[in-house]
């Protein structure tokens, strides 16, 4: 099959989503996107429109697409999709190919991406093009309901410079959808400082995201500076929860081995998937 790969920016906001859509119609986790969100996207994690990809084939027809974010010397593979008729025909490995030289091509000394755990096709590929997993993580829900005990502690709530303050201290490593870049992007970021009574001490921010019909929270980022992280992270979930006691909650790339998962899981998350994160070093 003859291939072309066609600048993402040529093609319009509108297009690029209907084509994502068409790719994840049968994906293990599909994600749907409109084209609004699909900028916010785009605009929050730095995708260069420029360096991303279109694939189509000789007659016209669009196969798939793939995103590239920027940052200085990192670079980000996100939002491959092939349609599913399409597939195994080296449409992925093409699009892999061409994000990678344009990352080398902008001087970017690391490439990260993120596969959904057991999609094994997915997660072969990316092995074939020598990317190396790094971490896996977490993508937790919480539906609306009121918190099931008062909280405790003496809490200030942060606005979006002091929320951003806080995440520039975080001594762990966050993936590309949690850095301090995204969130600076974000422009709905806010958070909260919580003091313990024994000492206990940490901190949680997370985006505050205000649609017409209903409110979500999402990208949770919890710090346990002195204490116990199970129950400062209790307590700074159950601060959060009664404050917000109807917007629904996403918890998206928390580690495994998080400290704080205890604590998630007696508020009420559930674990949706994982994510599998993979680098690539130049």
């Amino acid at each position: 099959m003859t291939i072309e790969l066609i600048p993402a920016e040529r093609f319009t906001m509108q297009e690029l989503t209907d084509l994502y859509n068409q790719t994840r119609v049968d994906y293990m986790v599909p994600m749907p996107m409109n084209a609004s969100r699909l900028g916010e996207y785009v605009h929050d994690f730095d995708i260069d429109l420029s360096q991303s990809c279109v694939a189509r084939a000789a007659d016209g027809q669009m196969l798939g697409l793939c995103m590239l974010g920027v940052r200085q010397n990192e670079a980000w593979i996100t939002r491959l999709g092939v349609l599913p008729a399409t597939r195994r025909s080296g449409v992925g490995s093409a699009l892999m190919d061409c994000m990678m030289e344009n990352a080398s091509k902008l001087g970017a000394k690391t490439t990260q991406l993120e596969v959904i755990k057991n999609n094994l096709p997915a997660y072969n590929l990316f092995l074939c093009k020598d990317f190396k997993e790094t971490g896996e993580y977490l993508v937790m829900r919480r539906a609306p309901h009121p918190a099931s005990e008062p909280p405790r502690g003496n809490v200030d709530w942060l606005d979006s410079e002091k929320a951003l303050e806080a995440i520039q201290a975080y001594p762990n490593h966050l993936t590309w959808i949690n850095a301090s870049e995204s969130m600076r992007n974000a422009q709905d970021v806010e958070g909260l400082r919580l003091t313990l009574p024994d000492g206990g001490a940490g901190w949680l921010v997370y985006r505050n995201t205000k649609f017409t019909l209903r409110s979500t929270l999402s990208h949770l980022i919890i710090h346990t500076e002195q204490g116990n992280p199970i129950e400062v992270g209790t307590q700074l979930l159950l601060n959060l929860h009664t404050r917000y006691a109807h917007h629904d909650t996403y918890a998206e790339n928390i580690h495994k081995d998080d400290p704080h998962l205890s604590a998630f899981h007696a508020l009420g998350y559930f674990e949706n998937f994982s994510r599998i994160e993979m680098l690539h070093s130049s």
